[in-house]
């Protein structure tokens, strides 16, 4: 006797966006599958704390993540994309990423293959997607 799989009741696909120039790539290929796989799309972006910062500062990267959230998830509607969240969160990129993707039971993490702040040692990826695909429990999709 042969055991039907159990079919899972929605395929949930997390997309880190940064406002930088792979932002906009990651998003669209994330629509795509969203589209494809009828899945719930889940857009984040995080705002890094650092230490130094001041609360009028951290302020201001609070009102311009909602901003960049809202026109992310704006697009994709646009897209077509149906059932459309955000998330913003503080704290470390990669950290933060991968809690939500645990938090939230994520199929799969779509993420840009740099962001904004580049180091001399990110030659292929960036500090935050190496840390995804050698640390996500899920599968992690990374766009150039």
């Amino acid at each position: 006797m042969r055991m039907k799989p159990k079919k899972r009741s929605s395929y949930k696909i997390l997309v880190a966006i940064d406002g930088s120039q792979y932002s906009p790539k990651a998003l669209d290929y994330a629509c795509k599958i969203a589209k494809i796989d009828n899945a719930k799309l889940q857009i984040i972006n995080v705002v890094e704390e650092y230490f130094n910062i001041g609360q009028s500062i951290l302020r201001q990267l609070d009102r311009t993540s909602k901003e960049i959230l809202r026109e992310y998830e704006d697009l994709a509607k646009s897209l077509e994309v149906m059932d459309v969240s955000t998330i913003q969160v503080r704290g470390n990129a990669a950290e933060e990423i991968l809690n939500a993707a645990i938090r939230e039971n994520v199929d799969t993490i779509v993420v840009g293959s740099r962001g904004h702040y580049r180091s001399k040692m990110d030659f292929i990826l960036g500090s935050t997607s190496y840390k995804l695909a050698h640390y996500s429990k899920c599968t992690v999709i990374i766009v150039k």
